[in-house]
């Protein structure tokens, strides 16, 4: 994805207000405006120590130029095009509304964000790209959403556009209930475990196993096997997959809805209630609560920067007596499937890195069920 060109069909540059852009070292990058911008800021979403000191400090101290100088912030001046602003104005209610931009994680299915907002209101959000792979995935998540809504799901958003506009993107723009005292849940904690059992109830099906979204994961990855890289042991990766065809195939099985990227950087709490946003990769017919492997793999390794070796650790001790090691092979296979085939096979980077993890936690259990 071409970030720059794509800001340049929804943003004029060199006009409008003041905006600081700055980018981490792992080639993420801000647009953050100077006013309101402790607002703003709610979109910036650090795990690391002196990322949350920015967030923190950065709105108090952005008009120093030697702050600015030391995190390599840009001022620019850039103001909606036209078409987006009139559309987001019609969608949300308000004059002129107010944006900051992050240009997105780099990967085969980068995209933009935008949270908009008005003063001290958080409005809700817009996602752009000019990939169509992409653009099915913000229509798969309409769906999604819509299904989630009539079943009477809460705590997720509700999708008030999908489609093609400003100059050619394709556009997803969905609600919130973000506020100023929303906080970003990093532990695991009763309000997950409340959010996810509403979710199993509401959409619990019961279907032949061959009939479940997660059934047709499984055979993705069997037939892109040659697809992983050349340290995962594909014996292991068959062997795990023979016998869950084994133990199902041919039966009924409880599936519910699943997220598939429930994180704290996907969520955030408001009072006792958790808003899981991010549906764009969720399916409906899903073994129930795989969703709490995804936030332990997770945040295990982005937050508390473990190897397999740390996860591991973890399910022998006391803590992690909760771990059904069955769930987790399925889990496994799941986040193998999905990277294998959105990567066709070239790994790189953070992906890479998973995958070795992931890769390793599956033979640990293989070998030890």
């Amino acid at each position: 994805m071409q970030t720059n060109s794509m800001l340049s069909r929804f943003l004029k540059e060199k006009a409008g207000k003041v905006f600081y852009r700055f980018s981490n070292a792992d080639g993420k990058t801000w647009i953050m405006p100077a006013q309101n911008m402790r607002v703003a800021m709610n979109l910036y979403q650090p795990s690391g120590r002196n990322g949350k000191l920015l967030k923190a400090l950065f709105p108090w101290f952005h008009r120093s130029a030697l702050v600015r100088k030391i995190i390599h912030a840009e001022v620019v001046h850039v103001e909606l095009r036209e078409e987006a602003r009139l559309l987001l104005q019609q969608l949300f209610g308000v004059d002129n509304p107010e944006f900051s931009i992050f240009c997105g994680t780099p990967c085969v299915h980068q995209k933009i964000t935008m949270q908009i907002s008005k003063g001290e209101r958080i409005l809700g959000y817009c996602k752009l790209t000019d990939n169509p792979e992409v653009a099915c995935l913000f229509e798969r998540e309409k769906e999604i959403l819509h299904s989630l809504g009539r079943q009477g799901v809460t705590g997720a958003p509700l999708c008030l556009f999908c489609g093609k506009e400003t100059g050619g993107l394709y556009l997803f723009v969905q609600t919130t209930t973000k506020t100023q005292r929303s906080k970003t849940v990093h532990e695991w904690g009763p309000c997950h475990e409340k959010f996810l059992l509403e979710l199993q109830t509401k959409t619990h099906q019961k279907l032949l196993f061959e009939d479940t979204d997660y059934y047709q994961t499984l055979k993705e990855l069997e037939a892109h096997l040659d697809w992983l890289p050349d340290f995962v042991e594909r014996s292991c990766v068959e062997t795990a997959l023979l016998q869950l065809f084994d133990r199902y195939n041919g039966r009924q099985v409880d599936v519910s809805a699943y997220h598939a990227d429930f994180t704290p950087w996907n969520m955030f709490l408001e009072g006792d209630r958790l808003f899981v946003f991010d549906w764009e990769y969720a399916r409906m017919t899903y073994p129930p609560q795989l969703d709490r492997y995804h936030f332990l793999t997770q945040t295990a390794i982005f937050e508390r920067h473990w190897q397999s070796r740390e996860i591991i650790d973890y399910m022998q001790s006391e803590e992690g007596k909760w771990v059904d090691r069955q769930s987790y092979v399925l889990y496994l296979l799941d986040i193998i499937s999905r990277f294998c085939i959105r990567e066709r096979g070239l790994f790189h980077g953070d992906v890479l890195n998973s995958m070795k993890i992931w890769n390793e936690l599956l033979k640990y259990i293989v070998a030890h069920q």
